[in-house]
């Protein structure tokens, strides 16, 4: 088949760009889990539109550009993979979504969550504006960031929403961050971890460059508070790499965070700025005493664990404290374990097919699952995107035998 279509089309053109032999590769592949093995892959991510006509109407009016979207975030449950989808450029319809593990291999269709009716209405505040990242605690409630607020695409303030997804994706809470920790013009909520102690806390990172920092949100309060500091800056000597023939010049200051497992006596949280080499660590006793943070005595906590084998996006750990991080200039993985020293860190995995690794997520069925989703490219409005025919989005697998931090 032709690697370009003269048009997408709806649910049964698809898969338009995919050359013939592709679905046998990728069903190959995911034999193994002994190495990351890739289990989806999109060259665009289109829709379960309501109908054809609803699809024509978004395409035409340009509602929908399928080159402009971009997957940045990933998480499981009972057979359901979630994904967000930010308005980083024009044309994106949809901002999170899930596929089931049964869906095709290659171009999976993303059904909107919880509906259509929540996304991007632009005079509707509440509906969801642009999604970068979520979680999904033990008792099935969706923590999502509606908070990519890096240029004009909406005037809607940044907020945390919560989804019952035993419910049909009920809203639960929905917390708007005050201006003074996220502002409508700049911030940029980037990932989350949830703490299940003491009626539920989330930590988030905001990777904004005006005002870098991690934000505490208490659940029992239904409050808010941000910490700031130098260790959640850009370090100037690691401002620069290149992914996928694109070299990254952006200020990317706070970006990947993951807390130690739950059974933890003291919890640690981890974090690191994009760009840069260091991870650090900081008890999360000190970060939920908000009369401490606002004295600024607590910088003394913050300890640095070491320096990584490259600059990282997405962090995640275990519920045995196995620490897996992203290296998008080494297109890889690395680990470490945190009841050892950080010397004993290991790469494991490197693959060129992994072009920028982004994000990750656990099932429940012992696997780690990987993206890598190109954005440096999305990033950059000078980088001009078109439907090539190439795989701009894979989501890898990995058999660990373990489990998420929430447990």
């Amino acid at each position: 088949m032709n690697p370009l279509c003269t048009y997408l089309g709806y649910l049964f053109v698809s898969y338009c760009l995919v050359e013939k032999g592709d679905n046998e590769a990728v069903a190959a592949s995911t034999k193994s889990s002994k190495v990351f093995n890739i289990e989806y892959q999109w060259q665009y991510v289109n829709f379960t539109w309501p109908s054809y006509a609803d699809y024509r109407r978004a395409v035409t009016r340009k509602h929908y550009i399928p080159e402009n979207v971009a997957i940045t975030g990933i998480k499981y449950y009972k057979d359901n993979i979630y994904v967000a989808l930010p308005q980083i450029r024009k044309g994106v319809p949809v901002t999170l979504g899930k596929f089931g593990l049964s869906s095709p291999k290659i171009n999976p269709l993303v059904e909107p969550y919880p509906s259509w009716d929540y996304q991007l209405h632009t005079k509707d505040c509440t509906s969801f504006q642009s999604v970068q990242s979520m979680e999904i605690d033990k008792t099935g409630i969706m923590w999502v960031l509606d908070g990519f607020r890096i240029n004009n695409n909406t005037r809607c303030p940044p907020k945390l929403v919560l989804l019952d997804l035993n419910n049909h994706g009920k809203e639960i809470l929905s917390y708007i961050f005050p201006k003074d920790i996220c502002s409508v013009h700049g911030g940029h909520l980037k990932d989350i971890v949830v703490d299940d102690s003491n009626d539920g806390f989330a930590y988030i990172t905001d990777n904004s460059v005006l005002d870098p920092g991690l934000i505490v949100y208490s659940r029992k309060q239904n409050r808010a508070w941000k910490l700031r500091d130098r260790t959640m800056f850009d370090e100037e000597d690691s401002s620069a790499f290149t992914v996928g023939n694109l070299t990254f010049r952006r200020l990317a200051p706070l970006d990947g965070i993951a807390l130690s497992p739950s059974q933890s006596r003291n919890k640690l949280l981890f974090y690191s700025p994009l760009a840069g080499m260091n991870l650090y660590s900081i008890k999360t006793k000190v970060l939920k005493n908000e009369k401490l943070i606002n004295s600024g005595d607590w910088r003394r906590a913050i300890k640095v664990v070491g320096k990584k084998q490259s600059q990282s996006d997405g962090l995640i750990m275990d519920h045995k404290g196995n620490l897996f991080y992203t290296l998008p200039p080494l297109y890889g993985v690395g680990t470490w374990n945190i009841n050892s020293d950080f010397a004993t860190s290991k790469i494991v995995t490197e693959d060129k097919n992994m072009v920028w690794t982004g994000g990750f997520a656990f099932d429940d069925k012992g696997n780690l699952r990987l993206l890598t989703n190109n954005i440096n490219k999305f990033m950059d409005p000078t980088y001009p995107l078109s439907l090539t025919g190439d795989f701009m989005f894979k989501i890898f697998r990995y058999f660990t035998g373990t489990k998420s931090y929430l447990y």
